[in-house]
């Protein structure tokens, strides 16, 4: 039924008469009048006992009336927890962060967050696979890629850089020694999942490109995988900084080929939201509290190796 059309027949039967309810509702009586009959039509009964004096609701109005009521109420319900959804941190949000920044850094922010909002309702996948948002029915994602989805709110957060990093008894036991990136083939690389079979070097003296073709020993989309690989001496892994930063200033690992930058499967981290969806008051609060954190920690990343 028209919604009209059962806020109307609501004051109808709140009403004195039908002239009192045209003006409840800002319509003429003759309007009112035809859009009763309308009803009565429909239900195949007669809704209302009218006389010169008075009208009342038949057995069958009082029916319709307590469900339209009903209805009504729980529109309004709705109206207002949408509103607060809006307007507070509460509801549901659903989530995605990549393995290696979320292991390191990212899962304490976000358990530091629920517990701030009590109300909110976490729905959270950890992987590195981010394909359409609406479709995957996520709200938010952490994505560090050379090229942002298109058709999302992507807001850029900083630059990742890359290396190649390994344990200094690993760097030790190689017969030949990493000097050049063509050396990095006698050498067993850890790198991750959907990184071709060649690396992409740059000289910090020159414009440069090399590319070198090479087997990677051990391939993996989980970053913390790759990087306990890397502190067990079995290779030399390709990370991003972030996730070595304590392990180099600790001296369980180093980089080798430091001269070089090397390519890896994203040069900036970006905070991504569908375009299409309202984000809920959660959803912004969360959007910036994820963008002014890693902002703020960003620089210790390079630091580690600029020493």
């Amino acid at each position: 039924m028209d919604l009209n059309l059962v806020r109307l027949f609501v004051a109808i039967a709140e009403s004195k008469n039908l002239t009192d309810a045209a003006s409840r509702s800002g319509v003429t009586r003759s309007n009112v009048s035809r859009r009763l009959g309308m009803l009565e039509k429909e239900y195949g009964a007669q809704l209302l006992r009218r006389t010169t004096r008075y009208m009342e609701l038949t057995q069958a109005g009082r029916i319709l009336y307590e469900h339209c009521l009903h209805a009504l109420n729980e529109l309004r319900s709705a109206q207002l927890k949408i509103d607060q959804i809006h307007q507070t941190v509460s509801g549901e949000i659903r989530m995605r962060i990549p393995t290696g920044l979320g292991h390191f850094y990212i899962k304490p922010l976000i358990l530091e967050f629920c517990k701030t909002h009590p109300e909110l309702n976490l729905r959270l996948v950890i992987n590195d696979q981010i394909h359409d948002l609406v479709a995957s029915k996520v709200d938010l994602a952490i994505h560090i890629t050379s090229a942002p989805l298109e058709d999302h709110v992507a807001t850029h957060v900083c630059d990742i850089q890359w290396g190649l990093f390994c344990t200094p008894a690993y760097l030790r036991s190689l017969v030949h020694p990493l000097e050049e990136p063509r050396s990095i083939k006698h050498a067993k690389l850890i790198a991750p999942l959907n990184i071709p079979h060649r690396l992409e070097f740059s000289s910090q003296r020159a414009a440069a490109h090399e590319l070198i073709q090479c087997e990677p020993f051990i391939q993996s989309g989980d970053y913390q995988f790759l990087f306990n690989a890397a502190t067990a001496g079995l290779g030399v892994a390709l990370l991003p900084r972030y996730a070595v930063r304590d392990a180099i200033r600790q001296g369980a690992l180093v980089q080798v080929l430091d001269r070089h930058e090397v390519s890896g499967v994203g040069n900036a981290l970006y905070v991504v939201r569908a375009a299409n969806r309202q984000p809920s008051a959660a959803t912004l609060v969360l959007l910036d509290l994820l963008v002014t954190s890693i902002r703020k920690m960003a620089p210790s990343w390079d630091a580690a190796h600029a020493g």
